[in-house]
């Protein structure tokens, strides 16, 4: 059961909540320490001084004149009422001017109102030809509120960098408390795909009483589970093939006896002979597909020219298939050289070419070819043979599975060939494919040149 404090869900929220408390605490002890509250009286005083010295120019200019100016200015405008609420020299007034009349009129002193962005100063009363009049200043508020940002950018740079540092410092400590558990999980999935049945998430990432560490916890179970079960399976299969080779021996020592007592049966001694064989090379190579799988961390690594190996292969692969009429050759190498277990590597090539040699018709060739494509090296044998069907092409490396009806029955093996070369192949971190060549089946080899062998 997951608590709902150990929620994800939960540490989400309160994580983004924390950052945004933390910002707004750290931008309003950043205004209220360190912006002296007298620019807020400055500018009060310095509308209300505008205002002023406005209402002093109108006294003073309609002593000599009997029009009133009305000064202008970009932004801004000066508007004059008279005792009965008229408007001089304006043709239209907004209505935040008129909201702000409509409140302040009559009033002794002048006071700033806000209206809508505009910024409303007055009344000031003043004397115009005998009489009287209340002035009225405006403003727009977007030019205020432009300064009051440059002033507290210029002012607070430092204590607005600070906000931001701690708030990208929160956010990064959450993210990777939440997508580093989610990474151990990933490595641990790619592991478990790759065939490594060892692969947990981690006792760190399981210790956690939330939903990742309940799925971390379901995780490594899952892969003790299918460990056991495929390590069961293929216990079996190796006991099992080590228990035949027992009476295997015997049905060879009985044929033997049977042979002296009845050569008259000669045909069907033949044939118990070559299912005995055919049985026997089954069994030997279940133990080697077995050896492939679990062995791997075991055997001894070095340095494997490819160009030598594969050279050795053509060699007996060709003196092989002389016999049925058929060559297997070289047709293009590079001197390569790679860290692999020397063994299962060759095993795998050795699958392929025989495979090729059975396949491939008399008076055909079996091409091998080894060449480099960037960090890569490429093994390339084809055969000249039927092919397989497009979709089988998938199957073919897994194993016991066999295309007869295509490749002819006289090719029947035991099915585990290729299987053997696709897990071998893997083992070095390679990929193994096969494609119709038009004609006969082309089978690529790519094993990396740094970092080839699985741990």
């Amino acid at each position: 059961m997951v608590w709902p404090w150990h929620s994800v869900f939960w540490k989400i929220f309160l994580w983004f909540w924390l950052t945004m408390i933390a910002m707004l605490v750290t931008l309003f002890l950043a205004f209220a320490v360190t912006v002296d509250p007298s620019d807020f009286l400055s500018e009060r005083r310095a509308l209300f001084r505008e205002l002023e010295i406005a209402a002093r120019k109108m006294e003073l200019l309609s002593r000599t004149s009997v029009h009133l100016p009305i000064p202008r200015f970009p932004g801004s405008g000066y508007y004059l009422f008279d005792t009965e609420g008229n408007i001089l020299g304006s043709a239209s007034i907004s209505e935040e001017l008129i909201s702000a009349y409509n409140k302040t009129r009559n009033r002794s002193d002048p006071t700033i109102t806000f209206r809508r962005g505009v910024v409303v100063v007055g009344p000031q009363r003043i004397t115009l030809n005998d009489a009287p009049y209340e002035l009225y200043l405006t403003k727009e508020m977007p030019m205020l509120v432009h300064w009051r940002v440059q002033q507290v950018v210029a002012r607070q740079w430092h204590l607005i960098i600070l906000a931001l540092g701690v708030s990208f410092f929160l956010c990064v400590v959450l993210a990777r408390y939440l997508v580093g558990p989610i990474r151990n999980l990933q490595r641990a999935s790619r592991k478990l795909a790759r065939g490594d049945l060892s692969a947990r998430v981690g006792v760190k990432v399981a210790k956690r009483r939330d939903e990742l560490g309940e799925l971390a916890r379901d995780f490594d179970h899952m892969a003790e589970q299918v460990g056991s079960l495929v390590f069961s399976k293929e216990r079996l299969l190796r006991d099992v093939s080590h228990e035949l080779r027992s009476p295997l021996t015997r049905l060879q020592i009985s044929l033997a006896l049977a042979r002296r007592k009845t050569p008259d049966a000669e045909a069907e001694h033949a044939r118990i002979e070559r299912e005995i064989e055919r049985l026997d090379q089954l069994i030997g190579q279940i133990i080697h597909f077995s050896r492939i799988q679990h062995n791997m961390a075991n055997m001894a690594c070095e340095k494997v020219s490819l160009e030598v190996m594969l050279k050795k292969l053509v060699d007996d692969g060709n003196f092989e298939a002389q016999a049925r009429d058929k060559a297997v050759v070289f047709k293009e190498t590079a001197k390569i050289e790679l860290v692999a277990v020397r063994e299962f590597l060759s095993s795998a090539v050795e699958n392929i070419i025989r495979n090729a040699i059975r396949f491939t018709p008399e008076g055909s060739e079996v091409e091998v070819r080894l060449f480099r494509e960037n960090d890569m090296a490429l093994i390339r044998i084809r055969d000249h043979g039927p092919g397989v069907p497009e979709e089988a092409l998938e199957d073919l490396f897994e194993p016991f599975f066999r295309v007869d009806e295509t490749r002819g029955k006289e090719n029947d093996g035991t099915g585990l060939g290729m299987a053997i070369a696709s897990t071998a192949v893997s083992q070095h971190n390679g990929s193994i494919i096969a494609r119709n060549a038009h004609p006969g089946l082309e089978v690529s080899i790519r094993l990396p040149l740094r970092n080839g062998l699985s741990a």
